[in-house]
């Protein structure tokens, strides 16, 4: 009889450890973890890098586009600073576009949709807890 409240003790200890346990969370509300549900917090970490990347390239600010590439050395600051409002020219709030990512362990394809109905599409990679833009729009076909 004394081994009756063992039982339920150890699975709700097991509950309890399995709810907790998992993947990293930096835990500081910035996003830069995993989170507790890796497929989607990580979803929204790309999108949310591809969205930083968005919003420095079409402020022409080229070290913070810098920050956010895969490749910062092939950027060309002149190229960032030509397409200075190439993204809000048509009225788009680059806080509120909606976008749409698919990822793959550290990689993630994030498609914006734009006003109008065009869409493009971008190619993430993951180092670390950091998300990076592949330089070029994958519908670019380069």
């Amino acid at each position: 009889m004394r081994t009756s409240w063992v039982v339920p003790f150890l699975m709700v200890v097991a509950l309890l450890g399995g709810c907790g346990g998992g993947a990293y969370d930096s835990g500081d509300g910035s996003g830069d973890g995993y989170g507790a549900s890796p497929g989607e917090t990580a979803a929204q970490d790309a999108e949310r890098a591809l969205r930083r990347y968005l919003m420095a390239s079409d402020e022409g600010d080229c070290e913070a586009v810098k920050e956010t590439v895969l490749v910062p050395e092939d950027l060309e600051c002149g190229d960032v600073r030509d397409q200075e409002g190439q993204w809000t020219a048509d009225g788009a709030d680059l806080e509120e576009v909606p976008m749409t990512a698919e990822v793959v362990d550290d990689s993630a394809t994030v498609t914006v949709q734009w006003p109008g109905g065009l869409e493009d599409t971008w190619d993430l990679q993951r180092e670390g807890d950091t998300w990076h833009v592949l330089t070029a729009d994958s519908g670019d076909g380069v």
